[in-house]
């Protein structure tokens, strides 16, 4: 107990980024010198791209079917690449605790294949998530098709998965931002996510969240959320739970129907217990599911760059209502916007926001499909 913090070297969980987004994510995540625990694989039909990652573990899928060029934007390419080279994906994640799929979803390599790489995950009993970005409105609707079909396909073999919205990171940062900007702070804000749960998960604290934790909020199946709020004193951890539970950058925001969540604290110093119980707390009378299970840990990091950090990961999510007109869509509360640091700035103006044609659109495929069943 006299340690603040000590690795965990038995858990092993491998990130692997799939197409051009996903494998910038993960070098980015290499640049950032994560745990040894962590395997960061970059896997693309790109040849070119991949030979301008940092990152050591590279894998060229479908060198056959594409010679290295790329799936075109296709994402059928990406598939029969990947289907190519299923050997060595096994291979690359045969033996991890937790497989944690990155990708921008919408083009070719990142959409088509990573819904085979979560059914690998599955088939070798290994628990995988899948954090997926969704395209610029702007970038037109058949690559907006193509990533909803991506999210269909990969909904059947993944644990878990979460969508992050560009359009909302649109949003945050302002209409004025530069286009690759507006692409690299996606990938930035889709790190800082990916380090916290990798901190969590590697990192022991007081109160521990483990892998069978983690497994145990993965098994509610469906619709997941992840968010990180950041305080610079104790007396602000409640903002930076909103900031964590409202998360701007979430497509799916129905939090208040979850199954499982996971809350963790990161300190820089140790809190006070009325502070932790009333975090608990104030979870607990935003969700309506009264069984919910919440699992709670605490790790104490001198060297953290707040004074307190918050996670969240909750999973279960019923968002299966059908497409509502904007008289009738919920609102979700956002208690602030990003600022060009990617930190959360309070915005009282900006009080209250619409849940995105894109979440509705994907409700209502949804709901379209279960009344078709």
């Amino acid at each position: 107990m006299k340690e603040l913090i000590h690795a965990n070297p038995n858990l092993m969980i491998t990130v692997i980024g799939i197409g051009g987004c996903g494998c910038n994510t993960i070098n980015m995540l290499y640049e950032n010198n994560l745990s040894t625990s962590v395997n960061l694989i970059a896997v693309n039909t790109d040849l070119a791209a991949l030979n301008s990652l940092n990152v050591e573990n590279k894998i060229l899928i479908g060198e056959e079917l594409t010679q290295g060029y790329g799936a075109g934007s296709n994402p059928d390419v990406g598939l029969q690449a990947a289907q190519e080279s299923k050997e060595i994906l096994t291979s690359a994640i045969q033996g991890s605790d937790i497989v944690i799929i990155t990708a921008g979803f919408g083009g070719g390599t990142g959409t088509g294949a990573s819904p085979l790489v979560a059914r690998i995950a599955r088939e070798l009993n290994i628990n995988c998530l899948a954090i997926v970005t969704l395209p610029f409105e702007s970038e037109g609707k058949l690559r907006m098709d193509f990533a909803l079909q991506g999210i269909n396909d990969i909904k059947e073999p993944i644990h878990a998965y979460i969508t992050l919205s560009n359009d909302l990171l649109l949003k945050g940062l302002g209409e004025s931002i530069g286009l690759f900007t507006a692409f690299n702070q996606s990938n930035d804000v889709l790190k800082n996510l990916l380090i916290s749960l990798a901190q969590m998960l590697t990192e022991t604290g007081y109160v521990n969240v483990d892998k069978n934790d983690f497994s145990s909020i993965l098994s509610y199946e469906g619709e997941s959320i992840l968010g990180v709020g950041k305080a610079e004193s104790e007396e602000l951890a409640f903002e930076a739970l909103d900031q964590a539970l409202n998360n701007p950058l979430v497509s799916i925001a129905r939090i208040d129907s979850a199954k499982g969540i996971i809350f963790q604290l990161f300190c820089k110093s140790e809190p006070k217990l009325a502070t932790y119980n009333g975090l608990i707390d104030h979870i607990r009378e935003k969700i309506t599911n009264k069984s919910v299970l919440i699992v709670p840990g605490v790790t104490l990091d001198p060297n953290l760059a707040s004074e307190i950090e918050i996670l969240i990961v909750a999973s279960g999510i019923d968002s299966s209502t059908g497409e509502l007109t904007k008289e009738e869509s919920p609102i979700i509360e956002q208690t602030g916007y990003l600022d060009d640091e990617l930190t959360f700035v309070d915005d009282k103006e900006k009080a209250l926001t619409d849940i995105p044609a894109i979440t509705r659109k994907l409700m209502a495929m949804r709901s379209l499909r279960t009344n078709n069943v």
